[in-house]
């Protein structure tokens, strides 16, 4: 019989590793990697710098899954 104040499954183990795997396969290492090295000469001297900000502003959309 299921109470009505039943707590969600907690995932352990290989349940959890799958979890953490296919939020791993959203993120594309690369198309990030690209975005930040694009930024990189706008943020070196200075990264609170508004042109360093600007530039990685659109590179959030490429990056965010893989963090």
């Amino acid at each position: 019989m299921n109470s009505p104040i039943q707590a969600a499954p907690v995932t352990r183990g290989l349940a959890r590793a799958y979890q953490v795997q296919s939020l791993m396969q959203s993120c594309d290492w690369l198309k990030c990697a690209g975005a930040v090295a694009g930024c990189v000469a706008e943020c070196v001297p200075n990264p609170l710098n508004p042109g360093c900000i600007s530039c990685l502003g659109p590179a959030w959309n490429s990056c965010k899954d893989c963090f």
